[in-house]
């Protein structure tokens, strides 16, 4: 499964990781999750790898998306019920 998740730094602002790795930072809350959901999306689409996005804050964790299934030959995927638009 690959994990992207949305934490919150020091100055307040959020951002986007990979593997512990920052893949954008300095954003709001809203803007982060929009991008952490397409990010992880596209992922799924073109590797056809089950995706997740959580959020952390903390010592508290909140999923917020997961795409467990493998796209099908047309492309299109199907997300979880967590997804939420």
């Amino acid at each position: 499964m690959i994990v992207y998740t949305i934490k919150q730094d020091e100055g307040g602002q959020w951002g986007v990781c990979r593997d512990g790795t920052f893949l954008l930072r300095e954003l709001t809350l809203g803007p982060a999750i929009r991008l952490a959901r397409n990010i992880a999306r596209d992922e799924h689409h073109r590797s056809s790898r089950p995706t997740c996005v959580e959020m952390r804050e903390g010592v508290s964790q909140t999923n917020l998306t997961a795409y467990p299934k493998q796209a099908d030959t047309a492309g299109r995927w199907e997300a979880s019920p967590l997804s939420v638009y």
